[in-house]
């Protein structure tokens, strides 16, 4: 899953050719070695999401573990960890790169919006974990938080038998 930096620098992807899975940085022009960021554990990392500033990438794990890595020193630092086992997080980073913006599945099934400040490094939950909520995407400016919500989700998210079968769900946006 190769993926450009916003500032046009590197192109990061994943790859186990070290013998390990890691993740690669190339410079644009490949005219260098690739710089290689060696991952905290062994394990299958997902999808790198890069902060608009290009300083940070978001990887998800084969655990659902939410990791944050510092493209400058090679930090890893956990965000959060899904412990649903659903791959379908949906992430989203303020303009200013300084919030993460994710959801999460909750206990009884639903999908609540959390955000995570890369600063003070505390997690906030946003949605009250009612409705089924998600794909959180911070507005241009990041003043608001958009997301989608059913309120009416109920038997089809429950998978367990037929009668949860053609109920139509609906989604409306809402904006924090």
């Amino acid at each position: 899953y190769p993926t450009w930096s916003p500032d046009g620098k590197w192109i990061a992807w994943l790859s186990d050719m070290t013998g390990e899975y890691d993740l690669f940085l190339q410079d644009q022009k490949a005219e260098e070695e690739p710089k290689v960021i060696k991952l905290k554990r062994n394990n299958f990392y997902y999808f790198p999401i890069w902060a608009p500033d290009s300083e940070t990438i978001l990887l998800k794990d084969k655990d659902n573990i939410v990791w944050l890595v510092d493209i400058e020193s090679g930090k890893m630092t956990e965000v959060d960890q899904n412990v649903m086992a659903e791959r379908a997080m949906n992430f989203s980073f303020s303009p200013d790169s300084q919030w993460l913006a994710y959801t999460k599945r909750m206990a009884n099934g639903l999908w609540t919006v959390f955000v995570y400040n890369l600063e003070s490094k505390k997690i906030h939950q946003i949605t009250d974990g009612m409705s089924n909520a998600r794909s959180p995407v911070f507005s241009r400016a990041g003043k608001y938080l958009y997301f989608t919500a059913s309120t009416n989700v109920g038997l089809g998210n429950t998978s367990l038998d037929m009668s949860s079968y053609e109920r139509d769900e609906d989604y409306y946006l809402y904006l924090i």
